[in-house]
């Protein structure tokens, strides 16, 4: 009987890093990601359909959690403005990234373990 069951062919996994709230994760990796290439949040935003007030409170929760700032901007002028992440942001969305395919790989297998 249990060689019957239809067993499921796809899963999802979300997994956040934070201090104290979850805060940093799919979400603000993908944002980051985002301003990295275009070097503005508002543009960042917009890829992705999301207000950009919502943007800069995703962000600031992060940082307030996190203790350090992701974003750095500029205002307008000339050249208008622009955001580029921090230093420390550069390093948590490598460690975010190579965490999440490390975790995907093993997480990949326990699910054909059990379900294939």
């Amino acid at each position: 009987i249990m060689a019957s069951i239809p067993y499921p062919r796809k899963y999802k996994l979300k997994i956040q890093v934070f201090n104290e709230q979850p805060d940093f994760g799919p979400g603000v990796a993908t944002i980051l990601s985002l301003v990295k290439e275009t070097n503005s949040l508002r543009q960042a935003c917009a890829a992705i359909h999301m207000s950009y007030s919502k943007g800069w409170k995703i962000i600031g929760r992060a940082e307030q959690d996190l203790g350090f700032s992701l974003l750095e901007g500029t205002i307008g002028g000339s050249q208008g403005g622009g955001s580029h992440l921090t230093p420390e942001a550069e390093e948590m969305l490598e460690r975010y990234n190579a965490f999440m395919a490390e975790a995907q790989s093993s997480v990949d297998a326990l699910f054909h373990k059990y379900f294939s």
